[in-house]
């Protein structure tokens, strides 16, 4: 079974080495996006999809990794490692084109079998190194994300591609949630 510890010596989980060989007392190391674990004492392992989820900015989706059957976890593991996964923003977004060895969906069987789990973004550490300062919380490395982008933690789960909404239906659901009130 793969390890998910994320050991290296650089600093930032989303920089332009991310992926990259590093510098280790063994050797060269390699950190990978998307790999945390749970901030409390359990450590468990997980795989963060999304790091924050529409309209619920303190919230993420994450996959418990030790839940997996073998062949989805080693699946899972090689997609978060490859060229695609690492440059990928949010992995949910890679998965979603990839297929396990059996031929299924990535993202559509983590989903349907119920491997997909909601945490809040304050519950996950986000692993990159195996000091302290490798380790960061997600909602603060949320906040970090946002600030590098310019813009709020609530707008990192829009996306980016998406067409504005038109201000006249902005107009009409403002006017239809006055009305209820």
């Amino acid at each position: 079974m793969a390890t998910l510890m994320n050991v290296n010596n650089q600093a930032m989980p989303m920089g332009d080495n991310t992926g990259q060989a590093g510098d280790g007392q063994t050797g060269p190391r390699r950190h990978f996006k998307h790999i945390g674990e749970l901030a409390d004492t359990s450590k468990a392992k997980v795989v963060i999809l999304y790091r924050t989820v529409p309209d619920e900015p303190n919230n993420c989706l994450v996959v418990g990794t030790k839940f997996l059957p073998d062949m989805y976890h080693n699946g899972l593991m090689s997609a978060v490692e490859s060229e695609g996964g690492q440059q990928s923003d949010e992995l949910a977004d890679f998965l979603s084109r990839q297929t396990f060895a059996d031929g299924t969906n990535m993202l559509a069987m983590l989903h349907n079998d119920n491997y997909i789990k909601k945490f809040k973004t304050n519950e996950i550490m986000v692993t990159y190194g195996s000091a302290p300062e490798g380790r960061i919380l997600l909602n603060k490395l949320n906040e970090m994300i946002a600030k590098d982008k310019g813009v709020k933690v609530a707008d990192l789960a829009k996306d980016p591609n998406a067409p504005e909404e038109a201000p006249a239906k902005k107009k009409a659901d403002a006017k239809k949630t006055t009305a209820k009130k």
